[in-house]
């Protein structure tokens, strides 16, 4: 899924929901040798209550709180949940810190969500090295030493330090293009290997059946998310625009700021190409979901790089399409301008997703979230944060947990989620709370552990290298001053080029685009994430 950042007025003041979980369930699940305290044993007599904060994309309505009572039964502990809109959640939380109320966990801190914002202000409590090693030995068993050392170098803050735990992914690879396959038969179509391609197939497909043939939205943080699906053909990462600096996995060479120079001409030459061939919708820059939901919904768009499954994409469209036929790529190939380099996303080892504890809570709080923290990336904890209860949620068959008929699951649409029984409420799509079970991704995301396995191997093709950075917390906070007007002038340049209010290909166009960069403080941004790329890779 794409990591966003976002800006919000600290006066923001919008609606929220509380959600809060105290029960006694005396069919918790058993306890783990490596998690094996409880109120029997007098370590947890004392009953613990934590405000949490959640961020959320839909409201579920909870019809048994399983995971109140496990916490409950296994750590005497009650989680006072706050839950704010996934939007809002950064600034009411903010808010929050700065009046002294903010919550003592939250167990999925962001770095684009504020948490930046709030490590530079002390609001969060550092993992020391020592105490991870001591109190969180299931957490760092989870890692290689090298995907350690990689995770640790790029979330750690300006101080050295670690204010939240990453979560880990376990899919390399879960990113491939889709087309509809019943389009490109009826018109003896093939895949297209090259932007020009690219062209000429999507027109062919416009020309011949009325459909837009790629929707997508931009969103609050840049519109030019609507178009960065493209970014990989040009040899960009897809998530440049969350980086902004990216390092060349061919060359190695490191580049500052690419989507002001050069470098970017010919893609945004192709981008003013299909926009002007009309293969993309006009308001792209200003549609909501809402909106491209229901141009999809009737029929339109026909090719998608996407980790969903084709079946998705077929049901959002069956209404309008009776025979619509969704289907990867053969082979997992990706289109490309350069035969001898062809970029593919790469997952990271981790994501920005992960818990945190405020600073200056008492230190019997922080043990008891540390204790509950060591379970959960446990092998119990796990199973647990990706199934839920068993004879609840799922059952074992031949010693591999199974979701009931019941449940909702990445291949059955209808049922219950676990976010229905207090699980992984806010989290981001099925799956654990640290990393999911072992036995998830074999299960439901198979060809995605193909792709993991196809494309990697494939000649020239090269996953894009993140850059990892370390500013000093005066340079970052003059860096994020810096970007936010670069940004704004970025976005405003490639949108008037994309839409042919300017020429990306006009020397005298083009050069309007990077005064106003330079004007808007493009070197300084250069020579900051430079200098903190040498330092970073340097230590």
């Amino acid at each position: 899924m794409k990591r966003k950042s976002f800006t919000f007025a600290l006066t923001l003041i919008l609606s929220l929901s509380l959600v809060v979980g105290c029960a006694k369930n005396n069919d918790a699940p058993p306890t783990s040798p490596t998690a094996e305290a409880t109120a029997s044993n007098g370590k947890y007599d004392k009953e613990l209550t934590i405000t949490v904060s959640r961020a959320i994309l839909d409201t579920s309505n909870v019809i048994d709180d399983l995971e109140a009572k496990m916490l409950k039964e296994k750590f005497n502990l009650v989680f006072k949940a706050e839950d704010y809109s996934r939007n809002d959640w950064p600034t009411k939380t903010t808010l929050l810190f700065s009046t002294g109320d903010g919550p003592e966990f939250i167990p999925y801190s962001r770095d684009q969500w504020k948490s930046i914002e709030w490590m530079s202000a002390g609001y969060l409590r550092p993992f020391e090295m020592d105490e991870i090693k001591e109190k969180l030995p299931n957490y760092l068993k989870i890692w290689s030493d090298e995907e350690w050392d990689t995770v640790f170098k790029s979330t750690r803050f300006s101080d050295g330090k670690l204010y939240f735990l990453p979560n880990k992914r376990t899919i390399p690879v879960q990113n491939a293009w889709q087309y509809r396959k019943d389009l490109f038969d009826k018109y003896e179509l093939e895949f297209p290997k090259t932007p020009d391609e690219m062209i000429e197939t999507l027109t062919t497909i416009k020309d011949k059946t009325g459909l837009i043939p790629f929707v997508s939205p931009g969103n609050s943080s840049s519109p030019l998310w609507a178009v960065s699906t493209f970014f990989q053909m040009f040899g960009f990462p897809d998530l440049l625009l969350t980086w902004n600096s990216y390092v060349d996995p061919m060359t190695k060479q490191f580049y500052a700021y690419p989507l002001a120079g050069d470098q970017s001409r010919d893609l945004l030459i192709f981008l003013n190409k299909m926009y002007t061939n009309g293969l993309l919708m006009k308001d792209f820059a200003t549609a909501t979901s809402d909106q491209t939901n229901k141009l999809i919904a009737q029929g339109n768009h026909v090719i998608a790089q996407t980790i969903n499954d084709p079946s998705f994409m077929e049901g959002q469209q069956k209404t309008a399409a009776p025979d619509v036929k969704w289907a990867w790529v053969e082979n997992f190939d990706h289109p490309t301008n350069d035969p001898n380099k062809t970029i593919y996303k790469k997952e990271s080892y981790y994501s920005f997703w992960g818990p945190a504890i405020k600073q200056g809570i008492s230190q019997e709080k922080v043990d008891r979230l540390l204790d509950y923290l060591n379970w959960a990336i446990s092998d119990e904890g796990q199973l647990w944060y990706t199934y839920g209860k068993e004879g609840v949620t799922y059952e074992m068959k031949e010693g591999t947990p199974t979701f009931l008929p019941t449940m909702s699951t990445p291949t059955q649409a209808e049922g219950n989620k676990l976010a229905n029984y207090g699980i992984n409420i806010g989290g981001i799509g099925l799956g654990g709370f640290i990393r999911p079970y072992k036995d998830f991704d074999q299960t439901f995301n198979k060809t995605k552990l193909e792709m993991s396995e196809v494309i990697p191997t494939k000649p020239n093709y090269y996953g894009p290298i993140e850059p990892i950075l370390q500013l000093s917390d005066a340079d970052r906070k003059k860096l994020l001053g810096l970007e936010t007007t670069l940004n704004g002038v970025r976005d405003e340049y490639w949108l008037k080029f994309i839409t042919d209010a300017l020429d990306p290909s006009n020397d005298a166009d083009w050069k309007k685009f990077m005064d106003a960069a330079n004007k808007a403080g493009l070197a300084e941004v250069v020579k900051l994430r430079t200098d903190a790329y040498n330092k970073a890779n340097n230590s």
